[in-house]
């Protein structure tokens, strides 16, 4: 009977201990599943008027900034990681310095100008613990029948409208701030930006919590009246607008921390198998990406009457279209100064059917491979729709040097595309520059952010190289020696010595196929040591006798040229390479000459070749294509140089037009001194290209003396 008894209760545990494991594993994926609640939204604010306070007595002076009306950019704080419509320049109090005599304060203007203003504020209203998301904060003209709409669906939006008055003598300015104690931000502190009439602002935080549960954040903008440079005002500041935000934040499905724990020991047990597994598979090196092909000797090119292949391009180009029975060669585009060549190319299938045209460059491989490596990491997702692109990995045959890449091409019938600079020599219409700026400038150059360097930090690589060797045979002879890491700047050799050149990180054959062009490593605030070795086997420790330096190429090229007056541009070169300058950073082409550029369609404008496309200053692009323009469109119409300094200060059209886009992208509109100074040493380095003649280069040289007279 006790038997029988013990029996069933040992069933009837079994059986709740089992409805008890499904009552928890039911409520588990329930709670993996349920949404967070969402908070209710909020309610559209009133109109709020903006207006600076009244005017006070004027304060002692302050020592100035770098930009006069309290502009400087912020090096302590780090760079926005998130992307605005507009990033401008950090705005920061000027430092103290010693009281000056008061000045008399300035009343404020009567009669301000008011603009209305809507306030956009976006935000996630819950979050995943170690996830990331987006705020927005918008300030956008309002005009009736404007539609609030946020950018993600899942996202709460918060609106509000006001009136902001401009006063004369005054640049607007508005600082954003987002803070939260919960949340990693990214850009942290004031986040400034020029408020200009009709333009609108917008700031992106991205956020990542740091811990589950309800978590807030609060936002607040100021609005700032700047005097103009040379002004009596005074400085004012008012609160535009704040608000907090509430984001429910909760764990990865959540679980508890005990069954988090569990999970992450599985996890670590089967990341230590991937890991295992990834010592064991090693992926390809990144110069594994060209593709190896074998040439069809069956494929019949037709070259343009005219043109010239070598032997190796003959391959590349019957093996990149292996699978066609002819290529017809239709014209030829110039590659800039690198040697590479590009082809308009039209394929023909063996049933006669063509395929559509392409362009299809043939390089260097080191050139070609980084072209596509920078198209992957910078150009890819920021084209606008209608440009070419680069249809397939780049390719090149068993014991060749060079490789090939494709481009789509666009063209209508009857109407092949030219380059800008046939385009220009044809007419010499500015609105070819600025639909140039329209397709490209929104995702390039307009989306910078603020950057401080030294000017040779990013304009060296324009100029001629530090020193020329020619390898000699030295036996017994203690010699200095030349190290990759030496700075440029404490270079003191001249034509004669001889030097011990240890082997460098960076060695390239030059197009000449007589050289190399040696490559040291980069110092903090330098450049890298460039020389230029006459031989084609790299140095190791060996003997070599300065036959140039960079003073005496420039020297060279520039002999006989008349100043007119001028003064001589090269005697302040090294001191405005020291320079510090306080600019933007943006995506940018890096060769923008006029053969990358391609006109089409409807006056389409497209790029090629981005070989050298990077992180870097935008007025290097602007600087090389005014380099362009006067090298190949203006020494072609212009006699003498004294006609071309009278157009220069008249101001041509073509060159005032590359100088008004290049406006919009300084760190400070109303201060040129930022494009003067790269167009300077551009058209200095553009002195060493031997396809220019010497007009070319004197017009070149005029322009960089006449900007001295402007430092």
């Amino acid at each position: 009977m006790k038997t029988s008894i013990s029996n069933k209760n040992w069933r009837s545990r079994v059986r709740y201990s089992i409805a008890l494991v499904l009552f928890f594993l039911t409520a588990l994926a329930l709670a993996s599943c349920a949404p967070a609640a969402l908070p209710p939204q909020a309610a559209e604010a009133p109109v709020f008027e903006a207006t600076p306070p009244a005017a006070q007595p004027e304060k002692p002076e302050t020592q100035a900034t770098q930009h006069p009306a309290g502009l400087q950019s912020s090096q302590k704080e780090e760079a926005a990681t998130g992307e605005a419509d507009t990033l401008s320049p950090n705005l920061a109090e000027p430092e103290k310095s010693s009281p000056a005599p008061a000045v008399q304060a300035t009343a404020l203007p009567v009669e301000p100008v008011a603009e209305n203003r809507l306030v956009e504020l976006e935000w996630p209203s819950q979050m995943r613990l170690g996830d990331s998301d987006i705020i927005r904060l918008a300030l956008t003209p309002y005009k009736e029948g404007y539609l609030v709409q946020a950018e993600f669906p899942e996202h709460k939006i918060q609106s509000q409208t006001l009136v902001i008055k401009r006063l004369a003598g005054y640049t607007l300015a508005a600082a954003a701030r987002l803070d939260g104690v919960g949340f990693e931000i990214q850009p942290t502190g004031d986040q400034p930006q020029y408020l200009l009439a009709g333009q609108a602002l917008t700031w992106r935080w991205t956020i990542r919590p740091r811990a589950a549960g309800q978590q807030r954040l609060a936002v607040m903008v100021l609005l700032q009246w700047l005097p103009e440079p040379g002004s009596a005002l005074q400085e004012h500041q008012t609160l535009l607008f704040s608000s907090g935000l509430d984001v429910r934040v909760s764990s990865l499905l959540g679980l508890t921390q005990a069954q988090a724990t569990t999970g992450g020991l599985f996890s670590l047990v089967f990341g230590g198998g991937i890991g295992l597994f990834a010592l064991i598979y090693r992926p390809r090196p990144p110069g594994a990406a060209l593709r190896m092909l074998t040439p069809n000797p069956k494929v019949s090119l037709e070259p343009n009457p005219g043109m010239q292949l070598r032997p190796d391009e003959t391959g590349l180009l019957k093996a990149l279209f292996q699978h066609y029975a002819r290529v017809s060669l239709v014209s030829e585009f110039l590659s800039g100064y690198s040697g590479a060549r590009a082809f308009l190319a039209l394929p023909v299938r063996p049933n006669g059917r063509s395929d559509a045209y392409t362009i299809v460059k043939i390089g260097p491989k080191t050139d070609i491979r980084r072209e596509f490596q920078n198209y992957e990491t910078y150009v890819r997702d920021s084209l606008p729709p209608m440009t070419a692109r680069i249809q397939r990995p780049p390719a090149t045959v068993r014991g060749s040097e060079r490789a090939a890449l494709q481009y789509t091409f666009i063209a209508e019938p009857g109407r092949l595309p030219v380059s800008l600079r046939l385009a220009l020599r044809e007419n010499p219409d500015p609105a070819l520059l600025f639909q140039l700026f329209n397709s490209f400038g929104p995702n390039w150059w307009m989306q910078r952010e603020p950057y401080v360097f030294r000017l040779g930090e990013e304009y060296d690589r324009l100029l001629p190289p530090h020193v020329v060797l020619q390898p000699v045979a030295v036996a017994g002879k203690a010699l200095p020696v030349l190290e990759p890491g030496r700075p440029p700047g404490r270079l003191s050799f001249s034509p004669g010595n001889t030097l011990l050149i240890a082997r460098f990180p960076h060695a390239e054959k030059r197009q000449d196929g007589i050289s190399m062009t040696l490559s040291g490593h980069p110092t903090p605030g330098q450049s890298p040591i460039r020389v230029r070795w006459l031989s084609n086997t790299p140095p190791d420790h060996s003997a070599g006798r300065v036959t140039a330096t960079r003073a005496t190429l420039l020297t060279e090229y520039t002999q006989g040229f008349d100043r007119l007056g001028l003064p001589d541009p090269l005697e302040y070169l090294e001191e405005r390479l020291n320079e510090t300058v306080t600019g933007t950073q943006s995506i940018i082409h890096g060769d923008l000459n006029l053969e990358n550029i391609l006109v089409g369609p409807g006056e389409l404008v497209w790029l090629i070749d981005f070989s050298e496309t990077r992180l870097g200053h935008p007025m290097f692009d602007f600087a090389r294509l005014a380099t362009e323009i006067i090298a190949h469109i203006l020494a072609a119409n212009i006699g003498s140089g004294k006609i071309y300094l009278n157009e220069l200060s008249a101001g041509n059209p073509l060159l005032k037009a590359v100088e008004e886009l290049a406006g919009k992208c300084l760190f400070n509109p109303g201060v040129r001194r930022e494009y003067n100074l790269a167009l300077y040493v551009s058209c200095l380095g553009a002195l060493k290209f031997s396809n220019l003649d010497r007009r070319q280069k004197h017009l070149l040289y005029l322009t960089a003396a006449f900007l001295c007279q402007q430092f």
